[in-house]
């Protein structure tokens, strides 16, 4: 079931019920329940504190809201719209907004939009542990109910780059923000967001759940979240007519420079922590890795044995936790359950990985040309 029962107190054997008055009086003792929604309506009747998965997202956007000013305070605060695509088609596209500190920097909207991807449905444990051995192999085994419970619990949001930011569009980029574990909820398929996905250049591409679309701007620096309105959806807007092309030529690049790292061996194309002088930007080593970076990526070459194949390695990519696993085991983590983390946010779709001499160059995005100091965030 998706409530938790929460006992006011306990005594041997039995709830501690309130008093009642007699024609409100509750099903008897020997009454079946069969349903979630029965045993919820019958614990609340015998004076039990019933949670449950909306009163916990509920709780937790009023929290979120309480992090934000309620009022918009000019040169103080900024507004920025962004927009909801319902799952259910019947219901209209939906123009929000948000309420951002007037330097905020970075994007913003995963971690405002994290609440509304609490509960929502029971996570698929066999199917999320199918996909867990896939991805990581034996150590996908170990993956336990209690931890899907707590994802679902806490709200995850996953982020899909419908185009990214560069000199040819203004250094804007869109993105879709949805529910990271959406599909083992068992949430509805999402057709308007799969279809927006298509007109930008992803055929293949499922979504599940509501999902919610904002646009960034990346120059001048810092990054930072601008106005996304309902009206950029149609076809006729200008940045949805390029985004094709736009991916084209980025997915090319991409397949140039690997070409070229490969020609090159894989570690001399992008020069991190090359500089001169006191000008070199600070890198580092660790158990296994070394760790470099430019004015916006950074780059971590990890040992993964001669005659590694990328069949054998799965990357994963979060806002402040990377991880490679090679042959279903970890051979570097930043974050996740090995806190505290990066050091700073990077921007997971446009995070790659390459394998090369038996080492694997994993190549982060920053979300801004910030310095990172060390790989690992203070504690």
């Amino acid at each position: 079931a998706s409530w938790i029962v929460r006992a006011v107190s306990r005594l041997p054997g039995q709830y501690k019920r309130s008093k009642m008055p007699e024609d409100d009086a509750p099903a008897t003792e020997d009454q079946e329940l069969n349903t979630p929604e029965e045993k919820e309506a019958w614990l609340r009747a015998h004076g039990v504190e019933i949670e449950s998965a909306e009163d916990r997202r509920k709780k937790a956007e009023a929290a979120a809201a309480a992090t934000h000013p309620l009022d918009h305070v000019e040169g103080v605060t900024r507004r920025v719209k962004y927009v909801r695509i319902p799952a259910d088609d019947s219901e209209p596209f939906e123009q929000l907004e948000v309420i951002l500190a007037h330097d905020a920097a970075g994007d913003q909207l995963p971690d405002i939009l994290r609440p509304r991807f609490i509960g929502g449905g029971a996570i698929n444990e066999k199917m999320a542990r199918e996909q867990a051995i896939w991805q990581l192999g034996e150590n996908g085994a170990a993956l336990t109910g209690a931890a899907l419970e707590n994802a679902s619990a806490q709200g995850s949001t996953e982020t899909f780059a419908l185009v990214r930011p560069s000199s040819t569009n203004g250094n804007t980029g869109v993105y879709l923000y949805l529910d990271e574990v959406g599909m083992l909820k068992g949430l509805a398929p999402n057709s308007r967001a799969v279809g927006l996905a298509r007109d930008c250049g992803f055929d293949g591409v499922q979504f599940y759940g509501d999902m919610f679309v904002g646009r960034v701007q990346a120059e001048p620096s810092p990054m930072r979240n601008v106005d996304f309105a309902v009206a950029d959806i149609s076809v006729g807007s200008e940045w949805l007519r390029a985004a094709a092309s736009e991916n084209y030529r980025y997915n090319q690049s991409m397949s140039e420079l690997q070409a070229a790292m490969k020609d090159k061996g894989g570690m001399t194309t992008i020069g991190f922590g090359e500089g001169s002088g006191d000008g070199e930007m600070p890198k580092g080593e660790g158990d296994g890795y070394r760790w470099s970076q430019t004015d916006d990526e950074v780059e971590v070459v990890v040992d993964a044995g001669e005659g590694t194949k990328a069949k054998d390695v799965w990357a994963m990519f979060r806002p402040d936790h990377v991880k490679v696993v090679v042959n279903g085991e970890t051979k570097f983590e930043v974050g996740g359950d090995k806190p505290p983390g990066l050091f700073r946010k990077v921007r997971p779709d446009d995070c790659t990985w390459t394998i090369e001499k038996g080492k694997v160059v994993v190549t982060l995005q920053k979300t801004d040309e910030q310095l990172w100091h060390d790989l690992v965030a203070v504690p």
